[in-house]
C-alpha cells in the first residue's frame, strides 16, 4: 500500500467506523441516562401523589371522592415500586456506564491516530495507523464482551 492509500483508508475508517460508532455510543449513553432519570422522577412523583391523595382523602367528606383518593393512595405506591423494579431490571445505570466506558476508551484510542499533517514516512504512517486500528477494534471487542457479563448479572438465580 502507498502512503496515499493508507491516508484514504484512515479517512474512511475514521469517518465510517470510528466517528459513527463513537456517535452511537454517546447517543445511547445519554438516552440510558435520561431513562434512568425519568424512572427515578416517575417513581418519586407517584409516591408524592400517593401521599397527597391520602391527605386529600382524610380531608374529604364526600364518600365516593374519599374512596377514590384512598384507592389512588393505595395503588400509586405499587406502580412506583413496579417502575423502580423495571428500571433496576433493565439496568439503565449499568448500561449507561458500559457505554460511557467505551466512549472514554475510544477517545483514548483517538490519541493514537496518525496525524496526516506531520508528513510521516510511509512506514511510520502505516505503523501508527495499524496501532490505532488495533486499539479501536480492541475497544469494540471489549465492549461487546461486556454484554455477556451484563446478561450474566441480570440472569435470575437458579432454584
Amino acid at each position: 500500500m502507498s502512503l496515499r492509500d493508507d491516508e484514504q483508508f484512515f479517512e474512511l475508517y475514521q469517518a465510517e467506523r470510528f466517528e459513527d460508532q463513537l456517535g452511537y455510543y454517546k447517543r445511547t449513553q445519554k438516552e440510558l441516562d435520561r431513562a434512568k432519570t425519568e424512572a427515578v422522577i416517575g417513581s418519586i412523583t407517584l409516591l408524592f401523589l400517593a401521599g397527597a391523595a391520602g391527605l386529600a382523602a382524610s380531608l374529604n367528606t364526600v364518600s365516593w371522592l374519599k374512596l377514590s383518593f384512598l384507592l389512588f393512595a393505595a395503588i400509586a405506591p405499587i406502580f412506583s415500586t413496579a417502575l423502580a423494579a423495571y428500571s433496576a431490571l433493565y439496568g439503565f445505570e449499568h448500561q449507561a456506564k458500559l457505554y460511557q466506558d467505551t466512549v472514554n476508551n475510544l477517545l483514548h484510542a483517538r490519541a493514537l491516530a496518525p496525524i496526516v499533517e506531520l508528513n510521516l514516512t510511509e512506514t511510520e504512517f502505516a505503523h501508527l495507523l495499524n496501532e490505532y486500528v488495533q486499539e479501536v477494534e480492541k475497544t469494540f471487542q471489549k465492549e461487546q464482551g461486556q454484554w455477556g457479563q451484563l446478561a450474566e448479572h441480570m440472569k435470575p438465580p437458579e432454584t
